[in-house]
């Protein structure tokens, strides 16, 4: 019997069996393994997005080579701001359609940390940040060793003896770029001034990215390195409006202006594709896997075994570079792989 202020014992009953059942499908939305439908490729890529010429376009590149050798479609999203990954990874993981979700970025590290907890038995990566979950690989580069490369590039053409590097954001992964910049400078001119280095604080600035460029040439700074996203282009705009020597990053950047002799190359769309052919294969892990010049995660695109690759991707011919520079290189890396020369990191 119904009071006039109460529930019935029997519509009470109803409504506890409601939210048990509500609550299961939940809890079954977020422990549910990718089903037969998981045949697409998630990427969530850092801010900035596409056309930043440098590590979300290669990136991206590694899902377009995943879509046409392994017959794998994808899906992507450009977030615009940092608190926008974590609501993007948990929007593909409850649909249980991506064999893999692809992170590109350290700072989507914190969001990932929480929904591959919440996801258990969905496959994550993610670029440049480890996360210690037993459902993501973290693809690491030792950026330090191809930085190293473009070093001695910056240190055999010096004129003024005066070389500077810009940054995107000042943290330990793009200090790393620095630290190998800088030995690879010493080791090929030993009396070369490496400037300190000057910080963006963002990726999507290419005004102040020129800004710094400027003031190093204002310096009398003649070979720049540039590690800073789609901030970057602007300070490569000033190198070629200043005439002096560009090194370019992530992908070749030799093609955006003749001053660009070099290309430190982190090969984020080599790793992104592998780790979608282990999903695909069933042979994933979780874990770190880091890759440097040994793996061919990290080079230069003046390397014989990468020029012919840049220069069919991007249709054109490399600015000339004599021919005793390329061999410095060549023997730098040789030297590296071998072990012969330890490269210094940020990382310790």
């Amino acid at each position: 019997m119904r009071s006039k202020k109460g529930i019935s014992t029997m519509a009470m009953a109803g409504i506890i069996i409601v939210v048990l059942v509500v609550a299961a499908i939940g809890v079954y939305a977020l422990m549910r393994p990718p089903g037969p439908s998981a045949t697409r490729v998630g990427l969530i890529l850092a801010t900035g997005g596409l056309g930043d010429k440098s590590f979300n376009d290669i990136s991206y590149a590694g899902v377009q080579k995943a879509e046409k050798d392994l017959d794998i479609p994808f899906d992507y999203v450009e977030p615009k701001a940092i608190a926008e990954y974590e609501g993007y990874q948990r929007d593909f993981a409850i649909t249980g359609k991506y064999v893999i979700i692809i992170a590109v970025g350290f700072d989507q590290a914190d969001a990932l940390n929480r929904t591959a907890r919440d996801y258990p038995n969905q496959k994550f990566a993610i670029v440049d940040m480890p996360v210690d979950r037993p459902n993501v690989a973290s693809l690491l580069f030792r950026a330090n060793e191809g930085s190293f490369l473009v070093g001695v590039t910056a240190g055999m053409k010096t004129a003024t003896g005066k070389v500077g590097f810009v940054g995107g954001m000042d943290i330990p992964l793009i200090r790393d770029f620095f630290k190998g910049y800088e030995a690879g400078v010493k080791w090929a001119k030993p009396t070369a001034q490496v400037i300190a280095p000057v910080f963006v604080g963002g990726w999507a600035d290419p005004t102040k990215g020129k800004e710094l460029a400027l003031g190093l040439a204002d310096l009398g700074v003649d070979a720049i390195y540039v590690a800073a996203g789609k901030s970057g282009l602007g300070a490569l705009e000033a190198i070629h409006d200043r005439g002096i020597l560009g090194l370019g990053v992530d992908a070749d950047q030799c093609y955006l202006y003749p001053e660009i002799k070099a290309s430190m190359t982190k090969r984020v769309d080599v790793a992104v594709y592998e780790v979608i052919k282990a999903a695909v294969d069933g042979t994933f892990e979780g874990g770190i896997k880091s890759g440097g010049l040994a793996e061919q995660w990290v080079g230069a695109c003046r390397l014989p075994e990468e020029i012919d690759f840049w220069e069919d991707k991007f249709n054109f011919t490399h600015p000339l570079l004599e021919a005793t520079v390329i061999n410095k290189m060549d023997e730098a890396r040789d030297k590296i792989v071998s072990g012969e020369i330890t490269v210094p990191s940020a990382f310790g």
